[in-house]
């Protein structure tokens, strides 16, 4: 009997043991999916923007010292304590912005995982200041944010107009960098870039002194204008034949895109948009994208979309599920920033 009665006992403990072992097993946070792409996700517009980032991007990695990689690479682990799979999805998010920094005039930092790479970057002062005079032929400031600038929505939109045009949005740029392409492109942008010279624009938002000084860079602006022309163009012209009504717009919006890239029809949506709609912009947005259905040929659009979110909670900024920094850009002249290069939260 007492045989028994402790075999039982014995039994009874085991099981407490193991389901407490799946428990603390279900509890444990799992590693991220890594979200990483080759040529940085860059989108498929044609041969030569191709060839173009593909180039400025192994030009930013032939910048990049292995052994200052690898010193910024184990502070960030150590101090915030991340995963290997996490400091991949930054630190590719992170040469995103590199690129992105080295082409626009200005260029908000609204992730605070990314700002966090940065920051780290800096503490090695040597290096950091060889990597950034080799990158964008002078020093990359990091101007912090002091919080009380206001989030500026026309802003974000011109940074995600950029963003998308350049690089395919995975989930994780959506739960670092907030949701993309929620914010109207003011009108005075959309004005300029129908109006005005390639010329003109180019030294308006773009970095001047990587333009001159930084080989491709040049060439990458010139498509970014030429590309956001053309689609206005194009819109207009449809709109003309069509009308301005949105529920005309989504039957055909899908042909305005070469290639059917989602964050790509979300980008013509928003220029539409901020044309013809911007006054009303956030109710003709949730017109625009609720929708469960085939768009007029093989695109599936829905309300809950990886690049903009699922509600209007989830608006530039916010970091998604992810939570990034709510910050907005820092001001700064092309004086103090070498022509652009600043941004970000401390």
């Amino acid at each position: 009997m007492e045989v028994v009665a402790f075999i039982l006992l014995a039994f009874f403990i085991a099981i407490i043991i193991l389901v407490n072992a799946l428990y603390r097993s279900a509890k444990k946070p799992r590693p991220r999916q890594v979200y990483t792409l080759p040529d940085l996700g860059m989108q498929e517009h044609n041969e030569e923007f191709g060839q173009e980032l593909k180039a400025f991007i192994e030009h930013l990695d032939k910048s990049l010292d292995e052994t200052y990689v690898e010193r910024v690479k184990e502070r960030v682990i150590r101090e915030h304590k991340i995963s290997l799979t996490e400091w991949d999805n930054r630190w590719f998010e992170w040469k995103r912005y590199l690129v992105i920094t080295a082409l626009m005039k200005n260029v908000p930092m609204y992730s605070r995982e990314v700002d966090e790479v940065w920051h780290e970057m800096l503490m090695f002062t040597r290096e950091y200041d060889d990597f950034s005079r080799r990158f964008l032929k002078t020093t990359l400031h990091h101007a912090p944010n002091d919080g009380d600038q206001p989030f500026n929505p026309h802003e974000r939109a011109w940074f995600d107009t950029i963003y998308v045009c350049l690089f395919k949005p995975t989930k994780f740029s959506v739960q670092t960098w907030g949701a993309f392409l929620r914010h109207p492109l003011h009108r005075d942008v959309i004005q300029e870039l129908k109006e005005e010279s390639v010329t003109e624009i180019a030294n308006r938002y773009f970095n001047a002194h990587t333009q001159e000084n930084v080989p491709h860079v040049g060439k990458l602006v010139s498509f970014l204008i030429h590309y956001l022309k053309e689609k206005l163009a194009k819109i207009d012209e449809a709109v003309a034949k069509e009308g301005p009504s949105v529920s005309r717009f989504k039957r055909y919006r899908h042909s305005l895109v070469p290639h059917p890239d989602e964050a790509l029809i979300m980008l013509t949506g928003v220029l539409f948009l901020s044309t013809y709609h911007e006054d009303e912009f956030a109710a003709q947005y949730q017109r625009l994208q609720l929708r469960s259905s085939t768009d007029g040929g093989s695109h599936t659009y829905s309300g809950c979309s990886y690049v903009s979110g699922c509600s209007s909670g989830n608006d530039g900024g916010s970091g998604g599920d992810h939570g990034g920094s709510s910050c907005s850009s820092s001001s700064c002249s092309s004086s103090s920033c070498g022509g652009g290069g600043c941004g970000g939260s401390s």
